[in-house]
């Protein structure tokens, strides 16, 4: 039972008609429930509507399920406030949208609305899909107010999702109506799949049926004191408008109206035809979470209904900032500054590391003056001989910075630990101040011989192997989690045979999680990567996203190494060829697992366009503990596609130089 701002008791229609049916025989309750329901809510289910004051709801449909918890609002004031949540998922940080739920009850809005990714999804498997719906519908059966319910590309990427939805939620797409605020709820999916754009998601529904509903939705209401709409993609914010995003513009016309969003992860506020486009961040969904200046943070929308329209403030879990937290126009510069500094390749040469420079490359992208200011520190095996000095950039301009090292005494390239540098910068952007920071690992490299040898049996046994010489017993990528090397630790060694590439892994792990039911990415797992491409290529680094969007993943032999059969991502589908490249097995130890792996010559060739001759080769344990929230990725050198990656780390040359191929 919910009490209003006055006290008196506000009993839903759903507890009335179950009030009402007490006493009736279990075989005619389930029938007499649902015709007091459509009795109560006007005879118009799925469209629902009750006395003046509540909420108007309505599907395209028939269904009886319905996409949403109630339609008793939980406010008492002319002007209204309400909430949005952003993305949960797509490689969830557990714990952080169930923590939002009694925060937003301390709140007190009249209702709660979603713009998709409430589940991981990806799955053909029924009781996966089942368990994670239960699992959100137990979070926001926490909620004292209405939760609505959106879809996202986590939601619904195949039919028999759609069709799970439509058991459970009813429509994917409807309109409901509060305080003379029209809000339309739609499926992104139906104007182009996030993994398919040309493709509607299949299943119950058409985008032409989702079109005409938009369509004589806002005929119905020509008028409304404001429309919201409510979309999963951004689909305004990709390199071009995708789908039928322009028609729905089109149609919405010269009304009032604002557009919220959610996907990307990072929050942005657009403005178009005069109007506001909210894409948010995250309640709990994969973020780099590096602050509200990038974008990338936990939060909730809280948005007031006003006589003017809807005010926004983005009420962080450490927070409250307002709608220009981050524009089109800063989130660009800001993208820009992150990527200023660039690491230079430099190789060294011998076996061990005693002194020598690391180079960088700081580039200004802004059309205003920039200000930067690096400070370099040592790491556990290296000091930085002299300061480096803070300098100005001119628009365009460009500076090559070189840091001096040292190390007490002689020690294997292999065996290095990595320092770092801050890179303060600062300019103004729009009238405001803007400061970030980025870090670069600072870290000597050269390249290691690969040993040749006689091709180990590849079963996860490990005592065919001599020796397994690179040890890492601490983090060797700055930004990455740390761990102490009875909780995580690992031993490999690699050698080349016959063209294929062999590696050992011995890992140490004090708790175990490995599962069937989830994805290789979201359990204990080995990950190696193998590039045999030409330089540049080879030596670059790429933010993930971008290396994905280049192609570059699908020429670069990876895998993730579990110790149980693994259910199949459809997220990572595109890699198949670049995993099917790597032939591996796990075997539990006494003390973890072994992982031993070949990876096929072939391929290699193929991405180097002739017999490969030198790889630039990364490892990394993850560490997922079943009994805690945290987990960690540790890498034996900086990951390229991380924030703070090394030109040419893990370089590998070919100890016997390869046959000419053929002709």
């Amino acid at each position: 039972m919910l009490a209003n701002r006055t006290g008196s008791p506000r009993h839903s229609l759903a507890e009335m008609a179950h009030a009402l049916a007490d006493g009736i025989t279990p075989a005619s309750h389930s029938k007499l429930v649902s015709a007091l329901l459509c009795a109560l809510f006007a005879c118009v289910c799925p469209t629902q509507a009750a006395a003046s004051g509540s909420i108007e709801a309505h599907g395209d449909g028939g269904e009886e399920a319905t996409p949403w918890t109630s339609l008793t609002p939980n406010d008492a004031d002319d002007l209204f406030h309400f909430v949005i949540v952003a993305d949960r998922t797509g490689g969830e940080r557990p714990g952080v949208f169930p923590a939002a739920m009694p925060k937003i009850n301390l709140l007190e809005p009249a209702f709660v609305v979603s713009v998709g990714d409430l589940i991981e999804g990806y799955t053909e498997d029924q009781s996966q899909l089942d368990r994670e719906w239960d699992e959100f519908e137990r979070f926001v059966g926490e909620l004292e107010t209405p939760f609505f319910y959106a879809a996202g590309n986590h939601d619904m990427s195949n039919a028999l999702m759609a069709e799970t939805w439509q058991r459970r939620f009813g429509p994917s797409y409807y309109r409901f109506v509060y305080k003379d605020v029209l809000f339309l709820v739609l499926n992104s999916e139906l104007f182009g799949m996030v993994s398919d754009p040309e493709s509607a998601v299949p299943g119950p529904w058409t985008q032409e049926e989702q079109l005409a509903f938009i369509e004589r939705t806002l005929a119905e209401h020509p008028d409304p004191r404001w429309t919201i709409v409510i979309i999963h993609q951004p689909l305004w914010d990709y390199t071009e408008v995708r789908g039928d995003w322009p028609l729905v513009e089109e149609m919405l016309g010269e009304r009032d109206y604002t557009v919220f969003a959610g996907h990307f992860h990072r929050y942005v506020k657009h403005v178009r035809n005069d109007r506001k486009y909210i894409t948010l961040a995250t309640t709990g969904g994969i973020s780099n979470m590096r602050g509200p200046v990038y974008g990338e943070f936990d939060h909730i929308a809280w948005v007031t209904m006003t006589d003017n329209g809807p005010r926004i403030a983005n009420l962080l879990l450490d927070g409250i900032h307002d709608e220009d937290v981050v524009t089109a126009g800063s989130r660009t510069a800001v993208q820009h500054l992150t990527r200023a500094v660039v690491s230079l390749p430099m190789l060294g040469e011998g076996d061990d590391f005693k002194s020598g420079p690391v180079a960088f490359l700081v580039r200004n992208p802004l059309d205003v003056e920039l200000r930067v200011s690096p400070l370099a520190q040592g790491g556990p095996h290296l000091r930085v001989i002299g300061g480096l000095k803070d300098f100005d950039l001119a628009p365009g301009d460009e500076e090559r910075v070189e840091v001096q090292l040292e190390a007490d005494t002689p020690i294997a390239y292999g065996a290095l630990a990595p320092g770092r540098i801050t890179w303060s910068m600062e300019t103004a952007f729009d009238g405001r101040p803007l400061a970030v920071q980025s870090r670069s690992a600072v870290l000597p490299v050269a390249p290691l011989p690969l040993p040749a040898g006689t091709p180990p049996t590849v079963d996860g046994d490990l005592t065919d192997w001599d020796t397994l010489p690179f040890v890492v017993e601490r983090q060797g990528d700055i930004d990455s989690r740390t761990a102490a090397p009875e909780d995580v630790s690992f031993r490999f060694g690699l050698l080349e045979a016959q063209g294929d590439v062999y590696f050992g892994i011995a890992v140490t792990d004090d708790k175990i999680d490995a599962s069937e039911h989830d994805s290789p990415r979201y359990q204990d797992h080995v990950r190696v990567t193998v590039d045999g491409r030409p330089d540049p290529e080879r030596s670059r680094n790429y933010p993930l996203f971008e290396a994905m969007r280049a192609g570059h993943l699908e020429q670069i032999a990876h895998d993730y190494m579990t110790l149980a059969d693994a259910r199949e991502d459809k997220v990572i589908a595109f890699l198949d060829d670049a995993r099917a490249a790597v032939e591996w097995r796990t075997i539990r130890t006494a003390n973890g697992y072994n992982a031993e792996a070949k990876v096929s010559g072939a391929f290699l060739d193929a991405a180097r366009g002739e017999r490969w001759d030198v790889l630039r080769i990364g490892v990394t344990v993850a560490d997922f503990d079943p009994d805690e929230t945290t987990r960690t990725y540790l890498n034996w050198q900086p990951w390229r596609m991380g924030t703070a990656p090394v030109a040419a780390s893990g370089t590998f040359v070919r100890s016997v130089p390869p046959e000419p191929g053929p002709e």
